[in-house]
């Protein structure tokens, strides 16, 4: 692959990444102080192992370096001057350094096989929750989508960096105060020579952290392409696998994944050569305090001013203390990425959803009326509506049909009705009450619903279509629905008949339907919620015109105590329903029942006589 030409980060380009980023800082929610408060209660509620194994891994670490650096010490004058006193003294402090030491593995093994995956778990089973109740509508919002993704990095980010860095944090500030205080024992004025050109790296590691951070928004697009591209292009996807195979789009998904990987190279390339150029110059910073210090003590030893014991604890405290304070200014300045990353979660776990719903009014009981008053509906940055200024009713008990050409707003009509979609104006209605004075998820209740896109869950056939427990499950009334749906011989011809587990990618034993024996399993499980209106959106596709006529049979027995609404391309299958409405331009271009339209001799009529055609056997053997 051809290495990707490097834009050069111009003093231009400086001043509008560093306007952008105080923008951005201005408009974030919480500070730094309260987001590691909120990751530390967090912590404290969900993990207290873990809170307690970071505690105690801070007083472990600094006893640890402080034995160690003792120990060289003790063990170089009981060497120059054997004494029993500094021996015992020095296997004392090499004791306390072991048992430090064991402690901090101890620590470090808790945290990093229980308490992070606890953290973590904990964190992405919120950001899981949230995402199933939020208004579907918002899962659909490309802004939305991007907050999740980034949401979804500072899960990972909070489990095993946040309190990392606030332990270290904590050590190097024990540590900071420690060396310096062993130093100013020699110099005081050693301190601010280690320390000051340790705190001009902090701010050289700030300004490449601005940068970064700023530039973070260039690539989560790309991130989120190359992770999609990577989930279907390794089979994870079967459906996905058989078109790929089918139609050739091997080389051509390996064009678009290199194409894809080529700009996110572009990023990680420049993001490398703007750290290079810091850390480099924060090294050569760094290290002047040092050789300075170092040049300081090993002058004492010449003038015979130390001897060599403490020539090796206050060097080893020069090497501790710079990278106590080296350690200190990182963390400092990661401080602002960390927080801007918790502030993404909380921001996203914050946002409205349906639990936290108030309760409404009570849900209607029997048959149900749904009103439409000029609805439309425009979706997230189309300029156009899909829906326009809509008016109809869904009476009590009356099978409605939707009919229409692809893309006339059939389906966004239903995810209306249903309460998937809020109007963009307008206003729906049951029973005459606006559902918006309803509880939403109660008000799912009363839809059994069946989308052309149908999902399947990693569980029995049975749990599928009860929703419920197998043990939970009113097996008389399942086989019942199966019977009406037409998937009874097919479940009861398997191994483990209702109980058999469905998809393959999560259990090796399961069984994968077709397409049509999907949709007569998401037939039956609208049957089994038996709620007081179904909506059915092409319930019917993957199947052969017999075998959905017959179900569309079986359909007006079973819808016939219901209001139901039926949307489908094949007019023929209209002709059971009360009444049929004709989308055209997203509006309602015709409506009556089928005898009506077709005296009325448009749309309708011209579809339906023209799809008739396909059905009349001598036209299809003149065809032929």
């Amino acid at each position: 692959m051809n290495r990707v030409k490097i834009a050069k980060y111009t003093k231009e380009k400086r001043a509008e990444a560093g306007r952008k980023y105080s923008e951005e800082q201005k408009k974030m929610k919480y500070g730094v102080a309260s987001n590691m408060l909120y990751v530390l209660g967090d912590t404290w509620r969900n993990s207290r192992g873990m809170f307690a194994a970071m505690l105690m891994s801070v007083v472990m670490n600094m006893a640890n370096a402080l034995c160690l650096t003792y120990t060289d010490k003790l063990v170089i004058e009981f060497a120059l001057d054997i004494s029993v006193g500094t021996g015992l003294t020095a296997a004392a402090v090499i004791a306390v350094g072991q048992i430090a030491s064991f402690f901090i593995y101890c620590c470090t093994m808790y945290s990093d096989m229980v308490g992070k995956n606890q953290f973590s778990y904990s964190i992405s089973g919120r950001l899981m929750r949230k995402k199933m109740f939020l208004g579907y509508e918002k899962t659909e919002n490309p802004k939305i989508n991007d907050m999740l993704q980034k949401s979804r990095t500072a899960a990972n980010v909070m489990s095993n960096s946040a309190l990392d860095i606030l332990r270290d944090t904590l050590l190097s500030a024990f540590a900071v105060l420690s060396f310096g205080g062993i130093l100013s024992m020699l110099n005081p004025l050693l301190v601010p020579v280690i320390g000051i050109p340790t705190v001009a790296r902090y701010y050289i590691n700030k300004h490449k952290m601005q940068w970064v951070w700023n530039m973070a928004d260039n690539w989560q697009t790309f991130d989120r392409q190359l992770e999609y591209i990577t989930y279907i292009g390794t089979d994870s996807d079967f459906s996905a696998a058989k078109d790929i195979r089918i139609f050739g789009m091997q080389r051509w998904l390996e064009k678009v994944y290199k194409r894809v990987f080529a700009k996110r190279l572009n990023w990680y390339e420049q993001q490398d050569e703007w750290s290079w150029y810091h850390n480099v110059l924060g090294q050569i910073v760094g290290g002047i305090g040092n050789f300075a210090a170092d040049i300081y003590v090993i002058w004492l030893v010449i003038d015979g001013q130390i001897g060599a014991g403490d020539f090796v604890l206050y060097f080893n405290s020069i090497f501790m203390l710079s990278d106590a304070v080296m350690q200190w200014c990182d963390k400092i300045s990661a401080y602002q990425w960390l927080s801007n990353n918790i502030c993404y979660a909380r921001e996203y776990l914050e946002m409205e959803d349906c639990s936290a719903a108030p309760a409404g009014k009570a849900l209607p009981d029997g048959k149900c009326e749904i009103e439409f008053r000029n609805v439309s509906y425009t979706y997230s940055g189309a300029e156009n509506p899909t829906i326009k200024n809509i008016s109809f009713r869904l009476n009590k008990g009356e099978r409605l049909a939707v009919v229409g050409l692809n893309g006339a707003g059939k389906t966004t009509l239903i995810k209306l009705m249903c309460g998937l979609y809020e109007p963009t104006e307008g206003e729906i209605l049951l029973n005459g009450t606006p559902v918006n004075a309803f509880n939403r998820l109660e008000y799912f209740k009363l839809f059994s619903s069946v989308f052309q896109d149908i999902g399947v869950l990693p569980v029995t056939i049975a749990e599928n279509i009860s929703g419920r427990k197998a043990e939970d499950t009113d097996y008389r009334r399942l086989h019942d629905c199966m019977k009406k749906s037409g998937i009874y011989e097919k479940v009861m011809s398997l191994p483990e008949k209702e109980h058999t587990r469905l998809c393959k990618t999560v259990y090796d034993d399961a069984t994968d339907l077709s397409g049509g024996q999907m949709q007569k399993l998401a037939l039956a499980k609208a049957l089994y919620k038996d709620a007081p209106v179904l909506l059915l959106d092409e319930p019917t596709a993957a199947l052969d015109p017999i075998a959905e006529q017959e179900m569309y049979l079986s359909y007006a027995q079973f819808a016939k105590d219901k209001s139901s609404v039926f949307i489908s391309h094949r007019l023929a299958s209209t002709r059971f329903c009360d009444r049929i409405i004709l989308i055209a331009d997203g509006g309602i271009a015709e409506e009556g029942t089928h005898a009506e339209l077709m005296e009325l001799g448009g749309t309708y009529a011209e579809l339906f006589k023209m799809q008739s055609s396909y059905y009349n056997e001598g036209s299809i053997q003149n065809d032929l």
